[in-house]
């Protein structure tokens, strides 16, 4: 999987902040979204091919280089940014018990099993009816070593 963020960063920068910024129209006629528009015009031509192929400062030479470059460097020693998922079974357990017992043994009586689906990652979690009746269990009434999901 590959990438490519190009974000436009407000032209008032810390007046932003303080709340005097420009409006947008005045932000407009500074002529920053004429600059924005060509860049994403240039990126819009990068190939599915050429970004999962080529090295980030291929890419970036190749559509920008009549362009002023900017890059983040992670300083030494920082970690470089990652693909990374934070979902979890507990995490699901706990959005199915957000949801209340009548929600989860509507869907359990019409599949048989609660799966949810993470879009970010595709993991798949799934609770039959033994594991949706321990979500609803008050901590007193579980059984000695099963505080987690299982």
């Amino acid at each position: 999987a590959a990438g490519l963020l190009i974000q436009r960063i407000p032209a008032m920068g810390e007046a932003n902040l303080s709340g005097t910024a420009a409006t947008r129209a005045e932000e407009d006629q500074l002529g920053h979204n004429e600059d924005f528009n060509r860049i994403a015009m240039l990126a819009s031509s990068l190939k599915r091919e050429e970004l999962l192929e080529l090295d980030a400062d291929t890419i970036l030479h190749r559509l920008f280089w009549q362009e002023k470059l900017m890059r983040f460097l992670p300083g030494e020693g920082a970690p470089a940014p990652r693909f990374s998922c934070t979902c979890s079974r507990e995490r699901v357990a706990g959005m199915l018990q957000g949801l209340g017992v009548e929600e989860v043994e509507s869907v359990l009586a019409e599949r048989g099993e609660v799966e949810v689906g993470c879009d970010f990652c595709g993991m798949k979690y799934r609770f039959d009816a033994v594991d949706a009746a321990r979500l609803f269990l008050s901590r007193q009434q579980q059984p000695p070593g099963s505080s987690q999901v299982q």
